[in-house]
Formats: structure tokens, sequence, C-alpha cells
């Protein structure tokens, strides 16, 4: 016999209220940003549960696995949205392993992909910069996202740059979310190619997640 899920017991305020679960690859930066976003625009229709991750195992099939473990042990309504949210990330995970998660969101009833390309940063960047203003040369290494320093990416480095200073695991959403209404249009007008399951080019589908969650709270 398998076993018997329980209720996932929401804040007394949101007792009938939207579940969206988000499982990231990261285990700082994008945790920050979403319960920001959620404390800033918190509403009795929508709760955001961001999974915590306990370790620094970031492939998209683990990302996977947690989404599948949260549906496994909780009952949900049939309206309650499961996110992956990933890095496309060249450098670590082939295009097979995205291709096979792609799929699974795409056929499980409930399930979303919002993939950023390169990285989860390039969707704060746009609440500070529309990318497609950028010269040929600046989108080309943003796409590329290489080390430019021990430790930051091209990305990284241009966020530090804008903020005075960023640091993935410890930073201040609250002025990036101030612009989130910009950051859902720079990303509207990077996504190319709406109907791919994920932007093979520099775009991030985040704002798809993030449209959802303020449209349930508006």
């Amino acid at each position: 016999m398998g076993r018997v899920r329980r209720d996932f017991v929401r804040p007394e305020s949101k007792r009938s209220a939207k579940l969206i679960v988000i499982a990231t690859e990261g285990r700082k930066t994008e945790r920050i940003y979403f319960e920001a976003l959620a404390e800033t625009f918190d509403s009795s229709k929508v709760h955001v549960e961001v999974i915590e991750k306990l370790d620094d195992n970031s492939s998209p099939e683990v990302v996977l696995g947690q989404l599948n473990a949260f549906a496994a042990e909780y009952n949900l309504d049939d309206e309650d949205e499961l996110w992956m949210v990933i890095d496309r990330d060249y450098q670590s995970w082939e295009i097979e392993m995205i291709r096979s998660v792609a799929q699974i969101c795409h056929q499980k009833k409930g399930y979303y992909l919002a993939l950023s390309n390169p990285a989860f940063e390039l969707w704060l960047l746009l609440h500070l910069v529309d990318c497609t203003k950028l010269s040929q040369n600046e989108k080309d290494n943003l796409f590329r996202n290489a080390k430019v320093s021990t430790s930051k990416t091209y990305s990284k480095k241009m966020l530090s740059d804008l903020l005075g200073g960023f640091k993935e695991s410890k930073y201040d959403p609250y002025p990036l979310i101030s612009n989130v209404d910009d950051a859902i249009q720079n990303a509207i007008k990077l996504d190319v190619n709406p109907r791919t399951r994920w932007p093979d080019y520099l775009g991030t589908r985040v704002y798809k997640l993030v449209q959802n969650i303020l449209s349930n709270s508006r």
C-alpha cells in the first residue's frame, strides 16, 4: 500500500488559496527573491511555497525530484501549480537532460518549467535593464556568461555593477521587486519564440511564473 497523502496546511488566512510550489536550482538566490515577492504581493488568494534546498546538488533531475516528492506527500487541488526554476547552464547540463525534464513538465498536469538562459541572474537583471537594448557584444557575453573573476560570472558582475554590489546568498531583493512589472515586459521582449518549452537563446521564462503569482494575488 502506498503512503497516504496528507493535506498541505496553508496559513490560516489562506485556507482556500491557490498553491504555487517552487523548486529551485540554487539554494539561496532564487529563494530570497521569491519569498520577498510573495511577501510584497501577499494575498489571501495565493500561497507561494518555496521548497527548501538542503544541499548543492542542483541538476534538473534533482529539482524535478523535489516537486515529485512534494506532490507525493501532499494532496493538491486541480488549480495548484508546481514550478521548476532552473538555469540552462551549458557548462553542466547536457541538452538531453533539459529536454527530458521539459517534456515531463509539459506532460504532467500542474507542472511547469521556468528556465533561464543562461542563469537566474538574467531575470534579476531584467528588473534594471532592457537587455534588447544592449550591444550585440554585451548580449553575446551575457549569453555565454563566462567567469570574469574567481567568484563572478558575467551576469553576476553586471548585477554587482548596477546594484553597487551583489552577493547571491545575501542581497536585498526589494529594490528589484519594485520594478517587477518592468522585468516582466523586458523578459517578454527577449522571448522571441515563446511557444518553445524553454528559450535556447538569451531569455528567461521566470516571467511566466511571476505573472501567475501576481495575477492571482491582485
